[in-house]
């Protein structure tokens, strides 16, 4: 064992005791499938502690006036947070680990009772998540649907005591972003091994699709290249600014790699927020050497030998035509395009409330019968957008609590980047990555109708609230 790992070991053993870290060690072994898993799982700690940022994350204080339990509570949540987004995808369920333990952390708010000091922006934050879970359940509800489609919704509203636990106690700014970029980094490991190990052509990570890991690790990736302004005024500068680059490229990689074209679009729309941002601070000459940076990146993406990206986007353009000319329903782009014109012929009569669940499966069926609709869409049980889904499944008002579901964070963090201070406006750009990914991924795939993508938005969603108005507080 290197001499300085060691140090940093008996440090941590001596300050935090055995149980704890063989806690942490110990993860890699909770319901993996591959032993890469396993090793990966239990190695990232590991990584964290050699390079002191996850020990310094845990000696730091975050304050001289908490007392021994808020301070206990402000090392615990920067774990769960770390936790959340290093085992998002190289672990099977990974991102749920985090979220469990800070669930099950804001129980203590009902005996601690910290004061809160929320504000009109806070309550409108809490707001829209629990008008989403209410209008989602109110809807499942007359139109009888199966209980189980509450198990999505369900997540938005449990994000509120998180919200509310990492307001009093927030993490450490360290452990959100060695998290993301680990999380990206470690999510690319388990992919490539997946292309080289198991012959897998679109390799999924730790997730049960390869659509889901690509949008994912997109979103990881933005997230890592966020930090980078938080990096810089570090005092090891050069050593987190790499680690979040890293985590940039593992994560676009990892998006690439998946062969998730969808998700691919939020590139060169971040990159015009990131460098417009910048830019601000830094004059034209900024943006004009960032953006023709950009160009050459991504003609050397389609000019490469072999390059994925131009395989799939030929291939995208060539299902579109098949579909003009022909109706060919048998394709990626043509099953996609089937379902969207199937979702907004049944929502023209029921456009306040939709038909729910059961009614929109009963009337595919019904077209599939009267030849109206391709057999090939019949077993999809959602219309592959999230804003068509929730149209034929909700009605606008269904409609009207996805969008500001979406769209009342984005304005909270778009407001903070313009007006808040330096220190703020790495968080909220990070929420705006956060939001702009996701309106972007509704586009080809419901992502808030999985697991996953409800909850690598809602959680990041108020972790960022809690990092940024915490350094709102302490400027």
């Amino acid at each position: 064992m290197p001499a300085k790992l060691q140090q940093v070991t008996i440090a941590y053993k001596k300050n935090h005791g055995k149980n704890h870290g063989f806690f942490i060690l110990s993860l890699g072994i909770w319901s993996h499938q591959y032993l890469f898993e396993n090793i990966l799982a239990a190695f990232l700690p590991v990584l964290i502690v050699y390079n002191g940022a996850y020990f310094k994350l845990l000696q730091s204080p975050l304050g001289t006036d908490v007392h021994y339990q808020g301070y206990a509570m402000l090392r615990l949540t920067s774990v769960c947070v770390f936790l959340f987004s290093a085992l998002a995808l190289a672990v099977n369920s990974g991102y749920s680990l985090g979220a469990v333990l800070l669930l099950l952390s804001s129980t203590a708010l009902l005996w601690q009772r910290p004061r809160l000091d929320l504000q009109r922006r806070d309550y409108l934050i809490l707001g829209t998540l629990l008008f989403y879970f209410l209008i989602f359940t109110v809807n499942m509800l007359y139109h009888g649907d199966p209980t189980r489609e509450l198990d999505m919704p369900l997540r938005a509203l449990l994000a509120i005591p998180v919200m509310l636990l990492l307001l009093a106690y927030p993490p450490h700014p360290a452990a959100w972003w060695g998290g993301v970029a680990c999380g990206a980094i470690a999510g690319a490991g388990v992919a490539i091994w997946q292309m080289i190990a198991l012959g897998e052509m679109r390799p999924y990570a730790a997730t049960s699709n390869a659509i889901h890991y690509g949008n994912a690790s997109m979103l990881l990736g933005l997230l890592s290249v966020s930090g980078l302004g938080w990096a810089q005024e570090q005092r090891h500068a050069t050593g987190w600014s790499l680690l979040l680059v890293l985590g940039c490229l593992a994560g676009i990689f990892g998006s690439i790699a998946s062969g998730s074209r969808g998700g691919w679009i939020a590139i060169p729309v971040f990159t015009c927020i990131f460098v417009a941002h910048h830019a601000r601070q830094r004059g034209k000459r900024y943006l004009q050497v960032a953006l023709a940076v950009v160009v050459v990146l991504v003609g050397i993406a389609f000019a490469a030998p072999q390059s994925l990206v131009r395989e799939r986007t030929l291939t995208a353009l060539t299902e579109v035509r098949k579909f003009e000319n022909t109706g060919n329903v048998d394709t990626s782009i043509g099953q996609r395009i089937e379902m969207w014109r199937t979702a907004l012929s049944m929502s023209d009569e029921h456009v306040f409330l939709g038909i729910g669940r059961n009614g929109y499966l009963a009337q595919k069926e019904d077209l599939v019968a009267a030849g109206r609709m391709s057999t090939t869409v019949r077993d999809y049980t959602n219309a592959h957008n999230d804003y068509l889904d929730a149209l034929v499944k909700r009605g606008s008002i269904g409609l009207l609590a996805l969008l500001a579901f979406l769209l009342v964070p984005l304005y909270m963090f778009a407001g903070a980047l313009r007006q808040g201070t330096l220190a703020m406006q790495h968080f909220s750009l990070a929420g705006v990555a956060l939001c702009t990914c996701y309106l972007i991924f509704g586009l080809t795939t419901t992502s808030l109708t999985l697991n996953i993508g409800i909850i690598m938005l809602v959680f990041p969603m108020v972790i960022l609230w809690a990092l940024l108005r915490h350094q709102e507080r302490t400027s």
